[in-house]
């Protein structure tokens, strides 16, 4: 029963009367000792000491955790570009000073604002302090970029030479003047019309790249099946077929997921917290795998390459160590994560039965999971695809390492058959898996008995897939002998890479060069995005309409998603770097394509998944298309759009990283640089730091988008 208390109040005619009032009236707080006092200008007062204080002292721990962290960033960053780079910098008299600290400072006086309203339940708009914000970062991101928009301009003659060689891949040959020369579209047509006409013509021929890329006839290293099978000795040169590099490639993400898969399905049960609470000492054992798993996941394919090749020597064998070193860590993460996410009925039961530990993991757990392994499975497999086609830039094998032999040489008719051959490879990679995956995951009713025909296909299947497995093995020269027994130079690698170097000098650049990779990745997003809003409406069914010349245009927005995001943006920015020159300008740029192509699918398929009720609606009020989509649509895409957009932002965090090793800027040129110098305690820390920086924005985009999306 809550309690009251008894009050006198006066009358209009000037009498007394008595009148209940409830004890917890909110006027009078000297009753309640845990009720909190709201004073608006003590909070005013502490957010103009520190920012984000106010808010904290109203218990807005969220909203003052963001301001301080913001604010102080901003601070750092002002100060930093100023500097460094003299960033905004204005004189008046004898004083220079940056004018970004006017922005700042009105962002400082929005923070005192913001306390003094909340401390009166009156709300504030950020929209003021998302624009003084975004004003100082792109400022900031716009010159340590270097993005000048005029070299789109004044050297689009340059990027129309890369152009013209990419769309005329070198498939084709003719021979003239003495030497084979690549024949484009223009020479094929050329040529069918005088073969039509009567008059003479060259004979058009399979180039010689297309041997190089998809494999030939010649000769091979006889291996242990060829003494097997042909007795003949190891070592020796026999008549054979030369792998291409593009099947190498193949070979390298079917193996690195293969491996990966095996090794990482015991370490998620390791990472599992509900399965390690079960275990005596099994929360430190879920810390210990949790954090190692974060640490391998932060260092991206190519620097473990970098790392692997001192101990086993260039070649496709050390593709395959870095590509399932990162892939254990990010398949035991998401196979954690579903462990964790079981139906904990299933387990009960089988405790209450008196099962042991290892019954429960076999009974009530695995039958769950196995579903999405398989998903996750299949889609490490085409991430993996896509990650053996660069590996090679450093590793030495596959694909990757024949397109960075042609880019050293200037041939970008053969970089552009890579290219080609690359995205179709993807395409049908992606196609296969998706379908896949869909049909894992769908609710079918039981598989019927089996019947002979489908015990002979399974093992068909089974010795299909052998065969596969020990080409692959062959073809990538797997050696284990080199992994137990690494090269006499790999311990001190190690040493000196664990001995990273703290100096002045060393740290400066490395906080440059990452400011920069950060703002490089923001920009590209940025970018993105901006291209990919428009064009994901095109790409959405549900909005493109039945007729015929709408379904044109919503398969060739698709189409075009597809090829651009099915290469790398290591690769693109070969392209980038001939147009707009070496530096973080051309790493943006390519940034940019990989995000408005994926940022655009992911689009359109949240627009395809909204709800059709509020369509419905607006549209029975006779409203047109465009007021259809201001408010039926809009409201609804764009919480997945901010989610989608933070995803982006830290995926090209850690691609970043990298895309300098092809001229793309930013710390991943420091790293090359310093691993090609053989300076690998300055490499240690940049590694160190990357490692710090993606943890901690991998941890802040999963808190964003679990606060406000």
């Amino acid at each position: 029963m809550s309690s009251s208390r008894r009050s006198t109040v006066r009358t209009r005619n000037g009498s007394r009367s008595n009148k209940e009032e409830p004890a917890d009236c909110p006027h009078d707080d000297t009753q309640h000792p845990n009720r909190l006092i709201k004073k608006p200008l003590l909070a005013a007062l502490l957010s103009l000491l520190i920012p984000g204080a106010g808010q904290f002292y109203l218990r807005k721990k969220w909203r003052a955790i963001t301001l301080f962290a913001i604010i102080g960033l901003l601070t750092f960053l002002v100060n930093w570009a100023f500097r460094t780079l003299e960033i905004g910098a204005i004189t008046f008299g004898n004083i220079t000073t940056s004018w970004l600290w006017i922005p700042l400072i009105l962002l400082w006086l929005w923070n005192i604002w913001d306390a003094f309203f909340t401390a009166q339940d009156r709300k504030t708009s950020v929209f003021v302090a998302v624009v003084l914000a975004a004003l100082i970062l792109y400022t900031i991101a716009w010159v340590v970029t270097d993005v000048k928009l005029d070299r789109l301009v004044t050297r689009f003659g340059d990027a129309k030479v890369v152009v013209t060689k990419l769309v005329n891949p070198d498939y084709l040959q003719v021979y003239q003047n003495g030497e084979f020369k690549t024949c484009g579209w223009n020479c094929v047509f050329s040529t069918l019309e005088a073969k039509i006409q009567g008059r003479p013509a060259p004979l058009i021929q399979i180039s010689r790249n297309v041997g190089d890329i998809f494999g030939r006839q010649g000769t091979v290293t006889a291996t242990i099946w060829d003494k097997w099978f042909r007795g003949v000795r190891v070592g020796t040169r026999i008549p054979g077929f030369e792998t291409g590099k593009l099947i190498e490639t193949i070979a390298i993400g079917l193996l690195a997921t293969l491996f990966s898969t095996i090794l990482a399905i015991p370490v998620s049960f390791l990472a599992a917290r509900n399965i390690m609470a079960r275990v005596p000492g099994g929360n430190v054992i879920y810390y210990f795998f949790r954090t190692v798993l974060n640490i391998i996941r932060s260092v991206d394919t190519i620097i473990w390459g970098l790392l692997i090749i001192v101990g086993v020597g260039l070649g496709s064998f050390a593709g395959v160590i870095a590509l399932t070193i990162h892939s254990i860590a990010a398949l035991a993460k998401l196979y954690s994560e579903e462990i964790e996410h079981i139906d904990s009925g299933p387990v009960e039961a089988i405790e209450a039965t008196g099962g042991n530990f290892f019954q429960v993991i076999r009974y009530a757990v695995i039958p769950q999971i196995i579903p999405s392994f398989l998903s996750y499975t299949l889609l490490r497999w085409d991430i993996n695809m896509r990650s053996a086609t660069v590996v090679g830039f450093v590793a030495g094998g596959g694909i990757g390492y024949f397109v960075l032999e042609t880019i050293r040489q200037g041939g970008y008719e053969q970089y552009a058959a890579a290219l080609w051959a690359i995205a179709v490879v993807i395409i049908l990679v992606d196609a296969i898996s998706s379908h896949w995956r869909n049909r894992i995951l769908e609710d079918k009713p039981a598989a019927p008995r089996k019947t002979p025909w489908m015990r002979v296909r399974s093992l068909i299947y089974i010795f299909l897939g052998a065969a596969v497995f020990v080409y692959c093995w062959t073809i990538t020269g797997i050696d284990f002998n080199k992994f137990f027994h690494p090269g006499a130079t790999f311990g001190r690698l190690l040493r000196d890479f664990v001995s990273i170097d703290l100096s002045q000098q060393v740290l400066t650049l490395v906080t440059k060069q990452l400011i920069t990779t950060v703002l490089q990745a923001l920009l590209a997003t940025t970018l993105g995005a901006i291209f990919a809003i428009p064009f994901s409406f095109l790409a959405a069914k549900n909005l493109t309409g039945k007729s015929r010349f709408s379904n044109w245009i919503y398969q060739l927005t698709r189409g075009l998603f597809n090829v651009l995001r099915s290469i790398e943006a290591l690769l693109y920015v070969a392209i980038f770097v001939y147009w707009v020159g070496v530096g973080p300008f051309a790493g943006m740029m390519a940034l940019a394509i990989t995000s408005f192509a994926l940022l655009g699918k992911l689009f359109s398929e949240a627009i395809e998944n909204i709800e059709t009720g509020p369509i419905e609606a607006v549209n029975a009020t006779g409203a047109n298309k465009y007021q259809m989509i201001q408010y039926a649509i809009v409201p609804q895409i764009v919480p997945p759009f901010l989610s989608y957009l933070i995803y982006q932002w830290d995926i090209n965090i850690r691609m970043a990283t990298i895309i300098g090793f092809a001229g793309g800027g930013g710390i991943g040129l420091t790293l090359n640089t310093y691993f090609g110098s053989l300076q690998y305690h300055k490499a240690g820390t940049v590694v160190a730091v990357i490692v710090l920086v993606v943890i901690l924005l991998d941890f802040t985009s999963a808190k964003i988008r679990e606060k406000f999306v």
